[in-house]
């Protein structure tokens, strides 16, 4: 234990280091941020290499797995589940950095981009345990790395959280489990280690071991830390995500009042702790940030913005009686006063249904009268900068998810947890919009405006202001 503990001290130290850059930096720990980016790199980026060499799925394995048919699927992977009954496992997001192998990583996150059941199904098939059952699969051949084994523990990992995650709308708990075990042993995973670890600290859905629990969200950490290290150097990690959720959660485990070794974390929990008040601060300074609401205001004004954008798109193509029922509900909400995040889900549900319906309109048309081409284009631009906006918004909230505030529980984090779905919808959403409307304006041969370059870019249309229905005094 002397041993681990030493390596702790490092890696508290490194971490500690690497927060202070971040904390200078605006609080932003992502080296891509809005600034750099266009919407078409977040909505339609080149595809690594190494991504169109890996072997297709089989959808059957899927529908066996979940036990329903396809269509069922997707629409579970497009719903966004309560966790509240393991706020280890509350948001994919943060497990985005969490595999050693880039062949995963990148896959796992076109999977939370596109909740695409044919990502999933990739998964899947590189998680089985006889590789030679994947049709026409040589993974030398392929171009793919040569460490299966590690890429199998990653794929393992990754498939059982994805299911582990749906866990209460329709995904595969006990298989997740069982998963996500699996890729805790020989060959491991570092998310895996990091979550089974918590898992067995507090006894959750494990037999409890508080010794085991410890050492092993420990190891997950250490492991995470070494891959943080070498991000930005050539060889296997160069490119790739950090880890950050293993802190959370080790760091949540260190400070435990059961954990016997706790003592011995004590100076590094009080440096932790100082390092995540100073970024709450910077986090503060966000203008997306509101004293008394936090996060909420900014997120209900994108949903705001989004259903203006879809609805006039809506209207400029000819189909405003087909969506002004879905207005007019978009509308009651729009109106109240309402505290409950219920009522953003609930917007955001509003605003697929309206989305299926304009996309689908636009894909149909090959014309559309000259008068409302500026009026696309316009849209198109104000969704660019939609975009942005959230792309920008998800950075700074999953700096206070991963590095802020306290550990966990209470409704603050659990509010968080909600938003990052919200959010990831959000621009799911918009990516929709971006591609579809380009495509329609290549067709209809629409003047587009310059490519969006930033989030502080200004709208071009004329939004609503919401209306706030006042209380009556009684």
């Amino acid at each position: 234990m002397i041993v681990l503990v030493s390596t702790l001290w490092i890696f508290f130290n490194v971490s500690s280091s690497w927060a202070a850059i971040k904390i200078k930096a605006g609080g932003n720990s992502q080296p891509n941020s809005s600034k750099s980016k266009l919407a078409k790199g977040l909505c339609e980026p080149d595809i690594p290499q190494i991504l169109k060499n890996l072997p297709e799925g089989n959808i059957a394995d899927l529908e066996n797995d979940f036990g329903q048919k396809s269509n069922s699927i997707k629409k579970i992977l497009e719903k966004i589940p309560n966790t509240d009954d393991d706020q280890y496992v509350s948001s994919l997001k943060t497990f985005e950095g969490a595999f050693e192998t880039s062949e995963v990583e990148l896959l796992f996150g076109k999977f939370l981009q596109t909740q695409s059941i044919n990502d999933l199904s990739k998964i899947k098939a590189l998680s089985i345990n006889d590789l030679s059952k994947i049709k026409a699969l040589s993974l030398m051949k392929s171009g793919i790395s040569s460490n299966k084994k590690q890429i199998k523990a990653d794929a393992t990992f990754a498939y059982g959280l994805i299911h582990y995650y749906y866990r209460n709308i329709g995904g595969n708990k006990n298989l997740g489990i069982n998963y996500i075990k699996k890729a805790a042993n020989i060959p491991d995973n570092i998310g895996a280690l990091t979550v089974y670890g918590a898992w067995q600290f507090n006894g959750i859905n494990v037999k409890q071991n508080i010794k085991s629990g410890n050492l092993g969200a420990l190891t997950g950490y250490q492991r995470a830390g070494d891959k943080k290290l070498k991000l930005n150097r050539d060889g296997p990690f160069k490119g790739l995500k950090a880890f950050n959720w293993a802190e959370k959660i080790f760091l949540s485990i260190a400070a435990d009042k059961r954990n016997p070794y706790r003592e011995q974390y004590q100076r590094h929990l009080a440096a932790a702790a100082e390092m995540k008040k100073n970024l709450q601060k910077a986090l503060a300074n966000s203008e997306k940030y509101d004293p008394k609401g936090g996060w909420w205001p900014f997120v209900n004004q994108q949903q705001d913005r989004q259903q203006q954008i879809i609805s006039m798109l809506g209207e400029t193509i000819g189909i405003g009686k087909q969506i002004s029922e879905l207005k007019v509900q978009y509308r009651v909400l729009e109106g109240k006063i309402d505290t409950d995040n219920s009522l953003v889900e609930r917007k955001v549900i509003i605003n697929q249904k309206m989305k299926r319906k304009v996309l689908k309109a636009m894909n149909s048309k090959d014309t559309v009268s000259e008068k409302y081409k500026k009026q696309i284009a316009n849209l198109s631009h104000d969704n660019e900068v939609l975009i942005l906006k959230n792309d920008n918004l998800i950075y700074q909230i999953m700096d206070e998810m991963e590095n802020g505030g306290g550990f966990f529980g209470g409704a603050g984090f659990a509010s968080i947890v909600k938003i990052v779905g919200i959010i990831g919808q959000n621009e799911r959403i918009a990516c929709e919009v971006y591609s579809v409307t380009k495509s329609f304006a290549l067709r209809t041969k629409i003047t587009m405006l310059k490519p969006v370059s930033s989030e502080n870019a200004k709208f071009k249309s004329k939004f609503r202001k919401k209306r706030i229905r006042k209380k009556r005094k009684s």
